[in-house]
């Protein structure tokens, strides 16, 4: 059998992490935070816009049924949505399409089929994304809460397994 020879390929990419000199750690986290902030006001526009496009997806599923295929497409959505509400800090915004997304995979997993308890989760992600109302600490824990009493009643457990905490 022959030898295996490893050769290293040449890249701008290596080349940049082996050349003296660079900025340090905390030039760089300060430069990274910096394009972040640069792009919050494009990107926080752009949740109301994301909750729309679920919504449109619900309103053509028809009024009381939505497929698993529709229950996908939410899911890719939210997708969107959990990077722009964790990377942007909004934090309420970001546990509420946790628990549409528990909600759409438990769906899926128990072939449910109504359209009811997604609208409730997409009401509740409108009532709390960027320029809609502001909740106390209270009528937050209540709205959370209200979203668990819909998994419980529909018998869907956390992505993580644990029940809801009702």
């Amino acid at each position: 059998m022959g030898e295996v020879r490893i050769v290293p390929v040449k890249s701008r990419l290596r080349q940049l992490l082996y050349a003296p000199g660079g900025v340090s750690r905390e030039e760089a986290l300060g430069a990274a935070t910096q394009n972040v902030e640069t792009l919050r006001t494009e990107f926080v526009a752009a949740i109301p816009l994301e909750i729309a496009a679920l919504e449109t997806i619900l309103h053509a599923a028809g009024k009381t049924r939505i497929s698993g295929d529709e229950l996908d497409a939410m899911l890719r959505r939210a997708g969107q949505l959990l990077t722009l509400s964790g990377t942007f800090g909004f934090d309420l915004l970001d546990r509420v399409v946790k628990r549409f997304c528990d909600l759409a995979m438990g769906m899926k997993e128990k072939n449910i089929d109504k359209t009811a308890p997604v609208a409730v989760h997409l009401r509740a992600m409108r009532l709390v994304c960027p320029g809609g109302a502001e909740l106390g600490e209270e009528e937050a824990r209540h709205m959370l809460v209200s979203l668990e009493h819909v998994h419980a009643h529909l018998g869907i457990k956390h992505l993580d397994g644990t029940p809801p905490a009702v």
